[in-house]
């Protein structure tokens, strides 16, 4: 088969959760001997960061009123036809019209249509209005969880038959440590109100009044949409909240196996990618009772209602103070990571890939 994959959004190794998707995806498939891969990429991207046997297009057509939708209407790659397959890993396909080649497109999440205010309005509109002009090429959809394949079938009414579920894995780097753990609780993702690191702040300032832990609360992640009302922490309690800023793979991995726990009441993901990293480090996790996070982490972790303060400062407070409770979600959580790899990702997605070339009706 050749298969062409739009990778346009990995062009340095600042690597948020899609980005890390996609780049462990790439990598997993150029190792299938029957697949003739292209990867269609920026020509900002660096080389290094795609298998080095893996044939490459550069393709970065011109921001026409600073938008890169109108390019995708009147400057889309020109060798989409070679191909028998193009697979987008993100909803911000190159193109905007149906190729001679069959379309797999992968949806992450629809939080810009499902939750507006926690997104840019550039990103909203495209979501209300443009995506399902978009998704009227697509052949066949693969959803990183059942819960996004239920916002697809629900808000677009994408038929379930034409949605594959295939959960995203987490790499073999990520595993327990020989250091022991230290006096500190992790939080990790992005900056911005949908990661809920208002509460978390609230949450742990409010042990640190009544005096229920002594641990410090280390955010790590680099700023992004409104993360000014995010950041704000009381002076008493300034020196306890540390901010990293983004950190390198190999510092994550550290900070996950020496972390007390590790807290991630999103308010929504479409799978929650940390979750598992932080699982298969051995460590304890705190995470939402709402959308893809039960499904990810199972009964190997404690969780909350994001919405409430208390329930996620009851649960920190367990954590900081059971160490019984935390061997026992370690050694779950190491479990339940252990069931998801990018190695079975991108083995279910070849099968998708195999499923739709030789489908008469997709």
């Amino acid at each position: 088969m050749k298969i062409a994959i739009t990778v346009e959004a990995l062009r340095d190794r600042h690597f948020a959760g899609v980005q890390q998707y996609i780049h462990n995806l790439i990598h997993r498939l150029a190792d299938s001997e029957d697949l003739d891969l292209t990867l269609i990429a920026s020509s900002r991207s660096h080389r290094s960061l795609f298998p080095g046997h893996a044939g490459m297009i550069y393709h970065t057509p011109p921001l026409l009123f600073g938008s890169g939708l109108v390019s995708a209407v009147f400057a889309p790659p020109r060798c989409l036809s070679e191909f028998d397959l193009v697979h987008c890993p993100t909803v911000t396909a190159p193109f905007f019209f149906r190729p001679d080649a069959r379309v797999v497109m992968t949806v992450h999440d629809l939080v810009p249509l499902l939750f507006p205010e926690w997104q840019t309005r550039r990103r909203v509109l495209y979501f209300k209005y443009i995506l399902k002009h978009r998704f009227r090429f697509v052949d066949r959809f693969i959803a990183v969880s059942h819960n996004t394949a239920r916002d697809l079938n629900h808000h677009f009414n994408i038929p379930e038959h034409k949605i594959d579920v295939i959960h995203e894995g987490v790499s073999e780097h990520f595993k327990p440590g020989s250091a022991s753990r230290e006096g500190f609780i992790l939080a990790v993702s992005t900056l911005e109100p949908r990661k809920n690191f208002k509460r978390i702040i609230e949450a742990f300032v409010s042990l640190r009044e009544k005096e229920k832990t002594r641990d410090r609360l280390v955010i790590v992640g680099k700023e992004g949409w409104l993360f000014d009302d995010i950041v704000r922490v009381p002076a008493a309690f300034q020196d306890d909240v540390v901010f990293t800023g983004y950190v390198s793979e190999a510092e994550l991995i550290r900070l996950f196996q020496t972390a007390r726990c590790f807290v991630y009441p999103s308010m929504y993901e479409g799978f929650g990618l940390p979750v598992l990293e932080a699982m298969a480090c051995g460590c304890p996790v705190i995470t939402s009772n709402t959308s893809s996070l039960p499904e990810v982490a199972g009964d190997a972790a404690l969780l909350v209602d994001p919405y409430e303060v208390d329930h996620i400062e009851d649960a920190i407070g367990k954590l900081t103070n059971d160490p019984a409770l935390c061997a026992e979600l370690s050694a779950k959580g190491i479990q339940r990571a252990s069931e998801f790899s990018w190695r079975r990702t991108a083995q279910q997605t070849l099968d998708v890939y195999r499923k739709t070339v030789t489908a008469d009706d997709v």
